[in-house]
């Protein structure tokens, strides 16, 4: 049976077990087109929000760009392409914690609970102030759910490989930069 793209994000949002479970099987190429197709949505409405003035997208700041960069194009492809590059990232660190914490292999199953825990952060994440805060709540809580569904962990190891892969992401961040 087909998943299809408007029922996964309905799922991932709002019942987000039950679409774990309905994706487990699903293959990586599947997993990533849907991965694709909400980061561009989201990369529209983020460079929207920027072209109009509203907030500045860290992805354009970090390239020294914000508001009337000018440049509309290239703002939506450095957001584009940082936040597909950063999933991906995130998701190699997030298996590493979930090797340490959870004793599980296969990278696959991480890729796609990161892949699917960002939808609400791609589709409401991109609103200034409230949408962002809400939507990163919500992404992990979610995230916890798949790595709980597709590893097949107990809660808690789920919700510690989460809550360090995040924490240790963000003291690195800041060192870095």
């Amino acid at each position: 049976m087909t998943f299809s793209i408007p029922d996964k994000i309905r799922g991932f949002l709002f019942s987000p077990s039950e679409s774990f479970w309905q994706v487990r099987d699903e293959h990586l190429q599947d997993t990533t087109i849907y991965f694709i197709i909400i980061s561009v949505i989201y990369t529209l409405f983020s460079t929207l929000i920027t072209g109009i003035a509203v907030s500045k997208h860290p992805a354009l700041v970090l390239f020294g760009l914000g508001f009337g960069s000018g440049n509309i194009v290239l703002s939506f492809f450095i957001i584009l392409a940082l936040t597909v590059v950063i999933a991906v990232a995130y998701a190699l660190w997030l298996h590493l914690w979930i090797m340490l914490i959870c004793g599980k292999r296969g990278i696959e199953k991480t890729i796609k609970t990161v892949f699917y825990y960002l939808t609400p952060t791609m589709l409401i994440g991109w609103i200034p102030v409230i949408g962002a805060f809400a939507a990163s709540v919500w992404s992990v809580v979610v995230g916890i759910i798949g790595i709980e569904e597709l590893h097949q962990v107990p809660f808690g190891r789920a919700l510690v490989s989460i809550l360090l892969s995040i924490i240790t992401a963000g003291i690195l961040v800041a060192f870095l930069f």
